[in-house]
């Protein structure tokens, strides 16, 4: 048997001819477009498909303002609540709210009453908070209560009111107390 090494060339020559022609019509195409021409009808191309999730779109998250300060007077004052989203994309999951709830006040050993102290003349004074001046029956608010909820049809500011309980019988003097707050999501 006579090898022909010209023949043998050329016939290896088309394999790999073949093999690259098919390979580049298969392959998909790594430029922004595909292209294709006489010799060439058709062409694959591959679009790549990516996607993130940051935490703060995962779970939602909410800014609950509380007045750092509140100033009892002769007359009622305000007292406002207000919830603001983290990110334009933030809602209240259905079913749940945020709560804002009374957890305790009065002054430092007496947590457990609405009212301040004049430790200096040893005198207490009593408050209240309700919701508005504007009913004859007012709901009244105590220690345990939710003050303030949002449930995603409500956002932005709640209002409610705090007085003195008897503004005539409180002696003159400089009266301090706290109220502490805990704000949660909660089922509705």
């Amino acid at each position: 048997m006579k090898i022909n090494a010209k023949r043998i060339t050329a016939v290896l020559m088309a394999a790999a001819m073949s093999v690259c022609a098919t390979t580049a019509a298969f392959a998909a195409s790594t430029t922004d477009t595909p292209i294709v021409d006489e010799n060439h009808a058709t062409a694959d191309f591959q679009q790549k498909i990516t996607y993130s999730k940051s935490e703060s779109e995962i779970v939602p998250a909410y800014t609950v303002s509380i007045p750092l300060t509140a100033e009892l007077q002769k007359e009622s004052s305000t007292l406002s609540y207000s919830l603001a989203l983290e990110n334009d994309t933030a809602f209240v999951p259905s079913g749940k709210k945020v709560s804002v709830k009374i957890e305790s006040a009065g002054y430092s050993g007496n947590l457990h009453t609405l009212a301040v102290w004049d430790s200096r003349n040893l005198q207490e004074a009593e408050y209240v908070i309700y919701n508005s001046d504007a009913f004859a029956n007012p709901t009244y608010y105590t220690i345990g209560d939710e003050i303030a909820s949002w449930d995603g049809s409500n956002f932005g500011t709640i209002t409610r009111k705090i007085k003195l309980k008897d503004y005539y019988s409180v002696g003159a003097g400089n009266y301090n107390g706290v109220i502490n707050y805990t704000v949660s999501l909660e089922d509705k």
